[in-house]
């Protein structure tokens, strides 16, 4: 981590944390996106790593899932470090984990309902249609999509695309959740819904959530910690409060609502 970090940070795999950066350096075409950045978030905490576009947050969510590996460094899920997994361990672990994608990353030649049924089977191909259908339904009344599970994406609104992203992220209660830039291209009022569905998995579910966004107002209503970084390192730190006080005027602008 930097020396001009604010706040402290806990990068150990030591049981307490769900996913943990350990001196974490990723670069491309020789330069560094991420340069030796520590820090660790506990169990069903939520995380909001915040930064200008290109300072490396969405790298940092593929280095967590295993999309990408460190140059340098550790990235620990749980106790296991995911760079040197083999391919089932690495799916192993990534069954722990749901992703909820920009885009919402929905297959348009399926239904909703089809796309959330996808995991299941991938899963466990025992599984019968009843219990299928039981799951479905409801993840899908959980995030408010119960009577569309027949429509295609390409008759879903921005917002229901998101949440039926939620609801595939979701469907194998994952210990953790990736969740990048949640409010794109979603006006004020869905994404504080989406802040609202992503609060009641963390509490509910107990599920530790990493957020990407540029949304600090959404940030504050769901995170716990947050993370600000600029040209690859980690330059704040810590709980809001904490860094509203921070000696850094960018970490400032950055955790200020106005």
């Amino acid at each position: 981590m930097s020396d001009e970090t604010d706040g402290s940070a806990n990068g150990k795999g030591d049981g307490a944390n769900a996913v943990a950066f350990e001196g974490v350096s990723k670069g491309f075409g020789g330069k560094d996106v991420l340069c030796e950045v520590s820090f660790g978030v506990p169990k069903g905490k939520a995380m909001c790593i915040l930064g200008r576009s290109g300072t490396g947050k969405s790298v940092t969510l593929k280095l967590m899932i295993g999309l990408m590996k460190a140059d340098r460094g550790k990235v620990l899920i749980g106790d296991e470090e995911i760079g040197a997994l083999n391919e089932d361990g690495l799916s192993r672990v990534r069954r722990k984990m749901g992703f909820l994608f920009q885009s919402a990353a929905l297959f348009d030649s399926f239904s909703l309902y089809d796309n959330l049924a996808l995991p299941l089977h991938r899963l466990d191909r025992s599984r019968s249609r009843e219990d299928i259908d039981k799951t479905i339904d409801e993840v899908l009344d959980s995030v408010g999509l119960k009577d569309d599970k027949n429509k295609m994406p390409v008759n879903l609104s921005g917002g229901m695309r998101k949440r039926a992203g939620l609801a595939r992220a979701i469907m194998l209660k994952p210990e953790v959740l990736l969740v990048d830039e949640p409010s794109s291209g979603l006006d004020r009022i869905t994404s504080s819904e989406i802040d609202e569905l992503l609060l009641k998995i963390k509490n509910e579910q107990k599920t530790t959530l990493v957020i990407v966004t540029h949304d600090i107002h959404g940030a504050r209503r769901v995170g716990d910690e947050f993370g600000v970084l600029d040209g690859g390192h980690l330059i704040g730190l810590g709980g809001a409060d904490e860094l509203e006080k921070s000696e850094n005027e960018l970490v400032r602008k950055f955790i200020s609502e106005t």
